[in-house]
């Protein structure tokens, strides 16, 4: 009996590592004439307190946007995003009239090695679209809805890969800025983990550490600035799910809790403003529409 259990152990021993225990290599391939779908899903419930008064906003976010590839060369990778639905259920009256003004969009980024926009293409379009034509309502849109911002909606499809294979249990990091336009900015750090690999699906954790910095809201045209500010957030991870045989993103999923205080000035005043905003993310990218397959 203990001669066989030994055999059997020593054979164990000696057997090579199983394929999820190696190290993989989580490569981006993206090639020309490439099409994929990416679904996104945002709930949002948010509190902001000013002078004593509260608001409450709960906002659910659906939006589906073909990628297509035009162009792949070393550094340089050209992705078309065409917004193909775009909803918006929101307490906060107006929010869902954008929806229809976006579906057909089409906006074109440059991407370098690392995935990161280098250049953007159709963004004077977009604000027109948003604005229906209007001149202070496109300022205004513009504003808020800066060229950096636009840039970010093209990274829920694109996450930072190691760069080299990496085995269960290695980690690697990303930064980028979360830009708000005139109110300032998150600086972000992101700490990703391979937690795991199954029929070639490989299982990424990340951790997200935020830091805000207030932007120069009199100078872009508000009537207030945001003279300081404590936000952080007391929660935010994300789970990816990394499609190694394709080489792209399968799913994600985020949940964040951001809260803090702002103090804006105006007209000589100075004004607290409290926030708390919850929100859970879920994406989906498909080789097929969504909306209609």
């Amino acid at each position: 009996m203990r001669t066989t259990s030994a055999l059997a152990l020593a054979f164990t021993l000696a057997l090579p590592l199983s394929a999820a225990d190696d190290p993989v290599d989580l490569k981006w391939s993206l090639k020309e004439g490439d099409t994929f779908y990416v679904k996104n899903v945002q709930k949002m419930d948010m509190t902001i307190g000013v002078l004593g008064n509260s608001q409450d906003v709960k906002q659910t976010g659906t939006t589906v946007v073909r990628m297509k590839v035009k162009s792949a060369t070393p550094g340089a990778t050209v992705v078309e995003m065409t917004y193909v639905d775009f909803q918006i259920e929101s307490t906060a009256p107006g929010a869902g009239a954008v929806g229809e003004k976006l579906k057909g969009l089409s906006l074109v980024a440059t991407l370098n090695d690392k995935l990161k926009v280098t250049k953007l293409e159709g963004y004077d379009k977009f604000l027109d679209a948003l604005s229906g034509g209007d001149a202070n309502q496109k300022a205004v849109m513009k504003l808020m809805l800066g060229e950096d911002v636009v840039k970010q909606m093209f990274s829920q499809a694109f996450i930072a890969v190691p760069g080299k294979p990496v085995g269960v249990g290695d980690t690697w990091a990303d930064s980028d800025k979360l830009s708000m336009g005139p109110l300032g900015n998150f600086q972000l750090k992101q700490t990703f983990k391979l937690e795991g690999v199954t029929d070639g699906m490989a299982k990424i954790g990340s951790k997200v550490e935020l830091t805000y910095k207030p932007g120069e809201g009199g100078a872009g045209g508000l009537p207030f600035k945001i003279t300081k500010a404590d936000m952080k957030a007391d929660k935010y991870t994300a789970t990816y799910t990394f499609d190694i045989r394709a080489g792209r993103l399968k799913g994600a999923s985020a949940d964040a809790i951001i809260s803090g205080t702002m103090t804006a000035s105006a007209n000589g005043q100075e004004i607290e403003i409290t926030m708390k905003m919850k929100m859970k993310q879920t994406t989906e990218v498909t080789d097929k529409n969504p909306v209609v397959d």
